[in-house]
C-alpha cells in the first residue's frame, strides 16, 4: 500500500487543486479540508465548496523495483 497520495480537489465552480501528501498528515482541520501543494503551501478549502475529493496512491521506488522483478 502506498504511503504518498497525489491528491485532487475540484470545487463547485470547477477550479482543480492538485498536490502530493502522506497518509499521515492532517485530512481535515478546524473544519476545513488541507492540501499542500508541491511548493509545500498549504490551502484549506471549505467541505462545503468542494464538488470531488480524489486520492491516487503514487508508488514509490521500492514499489516501483519490487514491480519490475
Amino acid at each position: 500500500m502506498s504511503d504518498i497520495y497525489k491528491i485532487t480537489i475540484t470545487k463547485k465552480s470547477k477550479e482543480t487543486f492538485t498536490g502530493l501528501m502522506k497518509r499521515s498528515q492532517p485530512e481535515i482541520i478546524n473544519g476545513f479540508v488541507a492540501l499542500a501543494n508541491d511548493k509545500g503551501e498549504w490551502r484549506y478549502f471549505s467541505p462545503d465548496s468542494i464538488e470531488d475529493f480524489l486520492f491516487e496512491p503514487v508508488a514509490g521506488e521500492a514499489e516501483t523495483e519490487a514491480a519490475k522483478e
